[in-house]
């Protein structure tokens, strides 16, 4: 019998990964960092822009 779709999510999330994460170098986490809150910028901005139009 297949599981129920909410137990498979819940699974998917609460299941601790096999292969530990990997630490990146501080100067490369900053960057990427960086990167990753210039795209939630500029996504954001694109949301808030097309919601306007409506």
């Amino acid at each position: 019998m297949p599981q129920p779709r909410v137990k498979r999510q819940r699974q998917m999330f609460e299941e601790a990964p096999t292969v530990p994460a990997v630490r990146l170098p501080l100067d490369v986490q900053e960057q990427l960092r960086q990167a990753l809150v210039q795209w939630m910028q500029a996504l954001a901005k694109m949301i808030h822009k097309e919601g306007g139009d409506e």
